[in-house]
């Protein structure tokens, strides 16, 4: 495993590791005077980060949330930010939301993502879903490839760091109820590519 500093949504630094495809990290935020800590995974060749939310409630307890998101990578340091389209998965019997398309259109209409950023992002989110969660013909009721075994690898894995420049998150991610609740349009926008870095679109590029 290769250690990665991981900077979420422009505000939270935090250390991780990166193994093939998958990068995972741990990170934490403050609600109602208590610290929480969460641990994400980002599908580099999904564009997609997922974890199993520490705020969930007791009967959703081991259920996935997923975000479309864009990936900057500048090596040992890595920009993960959030695209608003999101998916809740439960176990293979119970069937997947999509949430957020209203708030992705949003940001198309008013311009905090350009037609390009918004093509690519669909296209990434319906490729995650074919890939990963779409059964066609299948009688199984299993998830054809979710989540990916290295990320159950990563699971209980040591992320401890010595970091000293990890940052705590001064709220909830945005999929808890509480801040579920902000008006829409309130993540976050796409930043426009600079420098060397390079965004991923589907298939993971390192510059």
């Amino acid at each position: 495993m290769e250690p990665v500093t991981v900077i979420r949504d422009k505000t939270v630094r935090a250390a991780g590791v990166r193994a093939g495809e998958v990068m995972a990290y741990d990170w934490t935020f403050r609600l109602h005077g208590a610290t929480h800590t969460q641990r994400s995974f980002v599908l580099l060749d999904d564009g997609i980060q997922i974890n199993q939310p520490v705020l969930f409630p007791s009967r959703q307890r081991g259920w996935w949330y997923c975000d479309l998101v864009t990936v900057t990578d500048n090596g040992d340091t890595v920009h993960v930010d959030d695209m608003w389209i999101d998916v809740i998965v439960g176990p293979p019997d119970h069937p997947y939301r999509v949430l957020d398309l209203d708030d992705y259109a949003d940001a198309l209409t008013d311009g905090r993502l350009t037609p390009a950023q918004a093509a690519d992002g669909l296209r990434r989110a319906q490729r995650f879903l074919d890939r990963r969660l779409n059964r066609r013909h299948d009688t199984t009721r299993t998830w054809p490839d979710f989540p990916p075994p290295a990320v159950l690898d990563l699971l209980t894995a040591d992320l401890t760091s010595p970091d000293p420049t990890a940052t705590t998150a001064p709220g909830p991610p945005a999929h808890d109820p509480e801040a579920r609740s902000t008006t829409p349009g309130s993540r976050p926008a796409a930043t426009p590519d600079t420098g060397p870095a390079t965004r991923v679109s589907g298939p993971h590029r390192r510059s």
